[in-house]
């Protein structure tokens, strides 16, 4: 397995990460690495693994310990609700802009609404 090629009981890049799993004959991608990360982490949410792989900017790190976990979970809630929140603004100019006609008399633009 992966993890007994590389030691993530302290923090580690992904680039690091990437490397020393190059120089024992293993290449993947960086998309490839998350997708195992991902993996390992839902195995654990199924009681299936003692280690969460935690991430930070930090890096990566296989932990047990109960305060990183609850660090990486915040920092996932946290991102997701920044993705809704943009998500929620760009619909919302989407339909704006929707509702919005542009029209060009004597050379000058006005706004109208449809």
């Amino acid at each position: 397995m992966i993890f007994e090629m590389i030691n993530l009981f302290d923090w580690r890049k992904k680039k690091d990460i990437l490397k020393e799993l190059k120089q024992n004959g293993i290449y993947i991608h960086e998309r490839e690495w998350r997708h195992i990360v991902e993996k390992h982490n839902k195995l654990y949410c199924e009681h299936k693994m003692d280690y969460y792989i935690c991430h930070s900017n930090r890096g990566y790190k296989l932990t047990n310990n109960e305060d990183e976990i609850r660090e990486s979970a915040k920092d996932y809630r946290k991102r997701a609700i920044n993705q809704l929140i943009k998500a929620s603004e760009t619909l919302k100019a989407l339909n704006e802009n929707a509702n919005f006609r542009l029209e060009v008399k004597d050379g000058e633009f006005f706004y109208s609404e449809m």
